[in-house]
């Protein structure tokens, strides 16, 4: 199971890089970027759990960071985005088949703990207003990250599991 773990990871890695790579917009006043690659780290998470999303997730965005030309954040979005996932695994896999609204509720939580652990670095390293300037630009993130990620689990899972996920899991 850990070989078939470790080539989960090893292939979700580079898509949750590609994922935040995409589509950036810069945001000056904290030298950081608008991205969809949330939407990547919270569908693994559904998908596979928290653990994949956990180190896909925090991998993934901080190599795009690194590959991007902002390794400045790589440390903090390691952190966050990792935490993010392992956070929104936890709750979708506790909730899905009891409550799928508190199971939806999974995105929006491990988004909280992205923006406010970005918060509190680019408060650290700027200023609370420039961190202020980025907030909107996070929450922003989160929920788009969360919508789509909640249309591709809809779309993708019915395939994953029937003719992927339970052969390659199992």
């Amino acid at each position: 199971m850990r070989v078939k773990l470790l080539a989960l990871v090893s292939v979700m890695t580079p898509l949750v890089t590609v994922m935040t790579m995409i589509f950036k917009i810069p945001i000056p006043a904290t030298q950081g970027y608008f991205n969809f690659g949330d939407a990547g780290v919270m569908l693994l998470s559904m998908l596979f759990g928290p653990y994949v999303g956990l180190i896909a997730g925090g991998l993934g965005s901080s190599l795009a960071d690194i590959l991007s030309g902002y390794s400045f954040y790589a440390p903090v979005t390691f952190f966050a985005k990792g935490v993010e996932g392992f956070i929104v695994g936890v709750i979708f896999a506790k909730f899905y088949k009891k409550s799928k609204l508190l199971a939806y509720t999974s995105g929006p939580v491990g988004g909280l703990f992205m923006i406010s652990s970005y918060f509190i670095f680019e408060s650290y390293f700027f200023s609370i207003g420039n961190a202020l300037v980025e907030l909107p630009w996070n929450i922003l993130q989160a929920l788009f990250g969360s919508m789509i990620a909640y249309s591709l689990y809809k779309l993708l899972f019915p395939i994953l599991h029937q003719r992927l996920l339970l052969r390659f899991l199992t």
